[in-house]
This record gives structure tokens, sequence and C-alpha cells, in this order.
């Protein structure tokens, strides 16, 4: 029997988020296996959002920032979304998509409703980041005004300062709105077929806002790593987490109402964010980093076919090295469906496939190679190696061992691996040109 498949999306949310401010969340992973070296293939959310769908690095779909190009036709048919639709799947996304991107004035966005369709989606319902439903339109916004909401909304979105104080109650915020809506999904779904969500959440991306009375103590934040404690970076976490806390809530709703119509037990639920963020640490208030804080994110599954405990009878909690491009073979599987044979994917499904022995992840003209113990980060436009760290012995990335005395051997060794990786991804040969060149073959 087919599963449903629920993928919540987050924004900007960190591994070290989920825990006594997420009881919902952390209720659901011990459902299931947590993964705790799980990474983006991008720390950027157009480039991020775009390798989930298609399965493939910025590198092969050319999404390499926010406000890029659409992806190709060719990619845009071949996402696991019209996979799961040939499956049988009814295919839904309710949120943010970060597929296409359309600043500016006055925009409404709910306008490319069937241009995001086009991705392999039956419906969809389109909510922009706080920020742009400021001065542009979205189901949100609409909503706001028929409530008589939107001008105070906005109003307050103007003058604020970061963070700032929420003139609404929980479910008139986006995430409250997206949330509510998910679960509204879940209470009407009445099809036969099994479906595909995909409840895309903004939050905890910036603009930071704090409820009344506020949820955080700033003075029960952690100290920021590699950069001044001051009272205004604690203010901010606090807040920050006061969104994942909200979401963690809408979170609870959405497993209550499956559970009230007998389909948790059926369906696989993914929790990740499209990156992290660094909130503070090294004095970075951005995603765009390889360090583990941004690149690294929080990835758990639950439901049918997922184990759910070691066998000391606790949650399961793998440290295997995962990447978001295995969500694509996944679902497949999940589904029933056939991995398309070309372009090359890098990803494995993780339900029986064997661990990766390294993650790469992409940016721009950056790179980057985990391992077992290393991480190096590669950029042509920088001199090369830009960072190498051991995070066997330094997990808080505060040594950079790139250039130094007695690490050229696992330089060499890590930068050999990222070129091979690259070349095997992005180069093609017809088997005649194989032939000629590769006269001596080494193994995969």
């Amino acid at each position: 029997m087919q599963p449903n498949i629920i993928l919540m999306m987050t924004d900007h949310f960190r591994r070290d988020a989920l825990g006594r401010s997420t009881p919902n969340l952390v209720a659901l992973a011990n459902r299931g296996t947590r993964f705790e070296n799980a990474y983006c293939g991008s720390p950027l959310c157009g480039p991020s959002r775009v390798t989930v769908v298609t399965g493939l690095f910025p590198s092969q779909h050319g999404v390499s920032g926010n406000q890029a190009e659409p992806i190709r036709p060719e990619l845009r048919d071949d996402t696991f979304m019209h996979h799961l639709q040939d499956a049988g799947y009814y295919t839904a996304m309710i949120g943010k998509h970060h597929y296409i991107d359309r600043y500016g004035l006055g925009i409404d966005s709910t306008q490319d409703t069937d241009e995001i369709k086009r991705y392999g989606f039956d419906h969809v319902f389109i909510v922009a980041d706080d920020g742009e439903n400021g001065h542009n339109d979205d189901e949100y916004t609409h909503y706001l005004r028929q409530k008589g909401l939107l001008e105070t909304f906005r109003q307050a979105l103007s003058k604020r300062d970061d963070p700032f104080k929420h003139p609404l109650e929980p479910d008139d915020t986006a995430d409250g709105f997206i949330g509510t809506n998910g679960v509204r999904f879940i209470e009407q779904y009445d099809r036969e077929q099994p479906f595909y969500l995909n409840l895309s959440f903004i939050g905890p991306h910036p603009p930071l806002w704090h409820p009344n009375p506020p949820a955080h103590d700033p003075a029960a934040m952690p100290a920021p790593i590699g950069a001044p404690d001051d009272p205004r970076t604690r203010e901010r976490r606090a807040h920050y987490m006061d969104k994942c806390a909200l979401i963690d809530g809408y979170i609870g709703r959405l497993v209550d109402t499956l559970e009230q119509r007998d389909m948790l037990e059926n369906t696989v639920i993914v929790f990740t964010s499209d990156h992290g963020d660094n909130l503070g640490d090294y004095g970075i208030w951005d995603k765009r980093y390889f360090y583990e804080l941004s690149v690294g994110v929080p990835f758990f599954m639950c439901g049918p076919g997922i184990p759910a405990q070691e066998r000391m009878n606790g949650p399961r909690v793998s440290r295997s090295l995962v990447s978001h491009l295995d969500l694509y073979p996944t679902f497949l599987e999940l589904a029933g469906a056939s991995m398309p044979s070309s372009p090359p994917r890098a990803g494995r499904s993780i339900l029986h496939a064997p661990a990766h022995r390294a993650i790469y992840a992409e940016l721009a003209t950056s790179a980057m190679i985990r391992t077992g113990n290393w991480k190096l980060v590669f950029d042509p436009e920088q001199g090369g190696v830009t960072y190498l760290f051991n995070l066997l012995v330094d997990p808080q990335e505060q040594q950079n061992l790139a250039g130094v005395a007695g690490y050229e051997h696992v330089t060499l060794d890590l930068v050999q691996r990222l070129l091979e990786h690259r070349i095997r991804l992005t180069q093609y040969t017809h088997i005649k040109e194989e032939q000629r060149l590769q006269r001596v073959r080494i193994g995969p």
C-alpha cells in the first residue's frame, strides 16, 4: 500500500533548534529516525529548494542564487512530484516554494499558481516571505485584507525594528496561516489516491518578531560561537526560538488531525529546513556559509517502513551522512516508482541504499566536501581552499586548518575527491570516446 507523504519544510531552521521549545517535532522524531549529520545541497533558499525537487546540484540545475532564472523545462518536467503523479499521487504545495523569483512592487504571487503547478503539483497555495508580503500580495495578504487586518500588519512591518512586536494573533501570522491551511487540507482530503503534501513554512526566516508576552527569555539563550556576547544577539535568538515554537504548535495540530482521520499510521512524514542560520555565530547573521549551523539541517523521517527504535529501546538517531539530494530517490522508492536514468543524480534512497562516504554542497563558485571527520571548502574566486576543519576535534569550527603545515595530504585528498565528484556529475561522453580515452579503468 502506497503511503501518504508529507514533507514539512521550514526556512532558516537550525539543527540545534530542535529541543525543549519544539516538543511536537521531538515527539515526531522519536517515532522514526533522526539524522544528526544531514546537509542541504546549497545554503541558500532558491538553490536549496530547487535541489530538493530535482535531486540535482546547482551546478546541474543552474540555479545558483536567489533571483535566478527558472530551471529548464526538461528539468521542471522531471521533478519527483511529476513522478509521484505518474505513480498515482495527488500532489499539493502549501506555503513557500521559491522555485521562481518575481521580486518587485505590487506583484500578486497567486498569479504564479499555474506556473508552479508545472513543477508537478495538482494543488498550489502560495505564501511569500514576511517582508515580501509588505509590498506584494499572496494568499496570506488576501486573507488579511478580507479580515480587515492587512494595514495593521503592514504598518507594523514597515516600522519594525528587528525583532519587532507582531500585531496579530498566532493564527493570523503567516506561519499560523500556512499551518492552519495544512490542517484544513488534511481535514478535507477525500480522494481515494494517496497524497504528497509539501507544507512549507516561511519561518523562522527573518524578520524576527515576538509575541506578547515573549515566550523565550533572552538571558537563557546560548552565547554565540566565535563572536562577542551581547544582549542584542541573545534577544534576537530568543525571538528566533519564538518563531520555531510557533511552527511546532501547528505541526502538532496537523499530526493530531492525521490521527483523528486514521491517516497517521499510513503517512510518512519528513521534517527538514532549506538551510540553517548562523544566527550571530562567527559574527554572521545570514546563511550562505558552509559552517555546520548554516549548511547543516534538521532532518528526520517517521512513518511506515521507517525504523523507530534502537536496540536499547531508545529513539533512533543515525549518524550517517545524508543529503537533501537523498529525498528524490527516497520519495520515489516509497511510492514504488522507478528512478530516471538521466541526468546523473548523487542522491541515494535513505531506506535501503548504503551510506554516503562523503557529502557535497555548492553555492555560487564555492563547493564543500564533508567526510566522516573532515570538511573542506574550495572556492577558486577566493584562492582555492578557504576552509579545512577537523570536525572530530573541532566541532564548533573555530580552527581553520587551510594552508596550515602538516595538513597537505588530507587537503589534497579532499580536493581530488571534490574534483572527481564534480566531473562525474557534469561531464558526459559517448561510449566510443570513453573506450579510446579511458584505456585503464580503476573502478568507481
